[in-house]
Formats: structure tokens, C-alpha cells, sequence
């Protein structure tokens, strides 16, 4: 079809303005935007090399879709990794050492608590962004659709309004640490690392990375089991330290805890498992955990 001024054509989904001369209009290739020539040989070797790009992603996708049993063993392989990096690197730290052998300082307790508060919040209000930024993948399996949706309620409404966050401020009380101490800390470097990869972990990733990542949940659960009973030792009673039962059984629960390992399995099925350069599943998983050691070493050697 002749061009014509003002006449606009489309060249894969770009406005190509046919008035404007031969190489009169070229922008830069860093901009991901298509050069415009009037040229039609080099329309079509363009349109070529497009059409060939899309059918080695479309076969890089579907060769990555697993069964669902291939998907379950990737998945189990990255738990392992989770709970082998739990045990070596997390469980025999100082902090957790000395916590339960009764002998943490206080300056240590109040000053992990201060920290604390606002990776459990952030991280929670950052959870609930997670059912917008993947919905069409949710609306396809109502299955996972209940279970995120009931996760990030129990978030929010467990024990009451406000959700887990709301007990650390009792928790706080007990350890001598007030309310507002723990909404104007100016966090540590590992706290606010902490805070960041988490909260990005949530809105900035792709989905199988996420969930990858997000499995390390189920540490969660150990941990709080260790802070259960290790605190009576400090004088706290078992109601300041609710926020750790319900974290306990939670994060060690098949139906709250096991979400994300059943999210990412079939994530896998689906061809969602293509890895970034740098960000193998397994190295999600992985660096999750030892995010969550680095904090605890800082906290270990920033108070005394």
C-alpha cells in the first residue's frame, strides 16, 4: 500500500510514520525501541530476525516446562539447600548459641527487637502485593488463589486485627523495649539488607524466584521454636511471647508454611522456571537464608 502523509503503519506492534524519508528516524538500540526505514528489504530482515528471536523463546519456555513430578524434586532439592544452609551457617551462630544457652545480653535481645519490628512489617505489607502482581497466574489455579489469599489474611487477622506485627509490641514491653523504640529505629546495615531484599523479593522478581525464595519460610518456624524456649530463661512469660508460638506453628504448618513450596511447583509445570544469569533457584533459596544469618551476626556484633 502506497504511504501517504500522515498515514501510520505498523511494524510489530510499533507506529511506523511511512511519511517520514529513509533513515531520516533511528533511535537507539539501548532503548529497546525498532529502527524505522522505509527500506522494505530491511523491514523484512528485521521482521525476520524478530520472528526468529520469538520461536527460540517460545522453544526456551516450553522446553522448561517439568512434570509434576520433576517439579517436586526441584523443589525438595532447593528445601534442602534451605534447611542444610539453616543448620551449618544459622543454627550454630553466636547469637543463637548464646541464646539458648541463657547467656545473650539484654543489649542484644533489646537491640535485635528494634530491628526486628520493621522487617516484619514491611515484609508482611510487601507479602500482600504478591496476589496483584501475579493474579493471572492465580486466577488459573483457584487452588493456589485460596491459599495465598488465606496466607496473607492470616498476616494481618492472626491473633486479631493488625496480625502478627501487633505482638511485638508486647514482646517489646517484656524485653524493655518501647513502642515507639521500634517505629524510629534507624535500622543496622544487615537490618535494612534484610528489609530490602525481602520486601524487593516480593514486588521486583519473577515468579519461581520468588517462591524459591520465599520457602525459607519454614526456617522461620525453627527459629521462633528457638526463641520459645529459650526466653523464659530472661524472664519472659509465655504470653509476651505469643508472637513466636503463632509464628511456630504457622511456619511449620503444611497449609500456611508449605504454600510457597506448592506455588513454585507449579510454577515449574508451567514453564516459569527459566533462571536469570546469577539467580539459579537453588541460590535463591540459599542466599534467603543466609540474608536472615548476616542480620543476626550484625545484631550479635553491633550490641554488646
Amino acid at each position: 500500500m502506497p504511504a501517504s502523509a500522515g498515514m501510520t503503519d505498523y511494524y510489530l506492534g510499533t507506529p511506523v510514520f511511512s511519511n517520514i524519508p529513509s533513515k531520516t528516524f533511528r533511535q537507539s538500540s539501548a532503548l529497546a525501541i525498532p529502527i524505522v526505514d522505509n527500506d522494505p528489504s530491511v523491514r523484512l530482515s528485521d521482521f525476520n530476525r524478530t520472528i526468529s528471536i520469538a520461536r527460540r523463546e517460545r522453544a526456551v519456555a516450553e522446553h522448561s516446562k517439568m512434570t509434576a513430578a520433576e517439579a517436586k524434586q526441584k523443589a525438595e532439592v532447593i528445601r534442602k539447600v534451605i534447611l542444610d544452609t539453616y543448620k551449618n551457617e544459622v543454627k550454630p551462630s553466636p547469637f543463637f548459641t548464646d541464646l539458648r544457652a541463657g547467656t545473650l545480653s539484654q543489649a542484644r535481645l533489646q537491640g535485635w527487637i528494634r530491628n526486628w519490628y520493621s522487617f516484619a512489617l514491611e515484609v508482611n505489607t510487601g507479602m500482600a502485593t504478591v496476589y496483584h502482581q501475579f493474579v493471572g497466574f492465580f486466577k488459573r489455579h483457584p487452588e493456589l488463589e485460596n491459599r495465598i489469599a488465606q496466607k496473607i489474611g492470616e498476616e494481618f487477622t492472626t491473633p486479631a486485627i493488625g496480625g502478627h506485627a501487633r505482638m511485638l509490641p508486647i514482646l517489646g514491653k517484656a524485653l524493655g523495649v518501647s513502642n515507639d523504640e521500634m517505629i524510629e529505629c534507624e535500622l543496622i546495615p544487615e537490618a535494612r539488607g534484610l528489609v530490602d531484599f525481602f520486601v524487593r523479593s516480593w514486588i521486583d522478581i519473577p515468579l519461581a524466584e520468588c517462591f524459591a525464595v520465599h520457602m525459607e519460610e519454614e526456617i522461620f518456624g525453627f527459629i521462633s521454636r528457638d526463641f520459645r524456649q529459650s526466653l523464659p530463661k530472661y524472664g519472659v512469660s509465655n504470653e509476651d511471647m505469643k508472637y513466636f508460638r503463632v509464628h511456630e506453628e504457622a511456619d511449620l504448618d503444611e497449609d500456611h508454611g508449605g504454600t510457597n513450596q506448592a506455588i513454585l511447583e507449579v510454577a515449574l509445570q508451567e514453564g516459569y522456571g527459566n533462571e536469570r544469569a546469577g539467580w539459579p533457584l537453588e541460590y535463591c533459596g540459599k542466599i534467603a537464608v543466609q540474608m536472615i544469618g548476616n542480620f543476626y551476626d550484625g545484631v550479635y556484633r553491633r550490641y554488646a
